[in-house]
């Protein structure tokens, strides 16, 4: 699906990313997000309300982060909340996310944003469960 199909079918509030992996050679990319089923419109009540999803991206031409979060984008630390995703006007999927002030030296919620363009991206569930 492309990335305008994509914003149009998933709701990505308050879901987390989990783990990001990037191979620029084969310009692939995968996100990991603990994803709320439970806020996308075709859920169906008596199944299991969050999960696991697998986002592809195929012929990634931008993958963008804030200096922020560039030391644990690869790691099992980044875990954060998404505020929101949507289009910018180039065109790119943005997702603005937040992490808590357990993440700041100041007690301070941190804001980032993570800027992707790609050819296509595939939606792959992985596992659902009741929190």
């Amino acid at each position: 699906m492309t990335l305008y199909e994509l914003r149009e079918k998933y709701y990505f509030h308050d879901s987390n990313i989990e783990k990001v992996d990037f191979d620029a050679d084969k310009k692939i990319l995968t996100l990991e997000i603990e994803f709320c089923f439970w806020w996308q419109p075709w859920h169906e009540k008596n199944k299991p309300s969050n999960g696991l999803i697998r986002l592809t991206f195929e012929e990634v031409s931008l993958f963008e982060y804030d200096d922020y979060i560039a030391d644990r984008i690869f790691s099992d630390e980044l875990d954060s909340e998404i505020l929101k995703g949507e289009l910018d006007e180039e065109g790119n999927l943005v997702f603005f996310s937040v992490e808590t002030s357990d993440f700041s030296d100041d007690d301070e919620d941190i804001y980032w944003q993570l800027k992707i363009n790609a050819a296509n991206v595939e939606v792959e569930e992985l596992e659902r469960y009741n929190l």
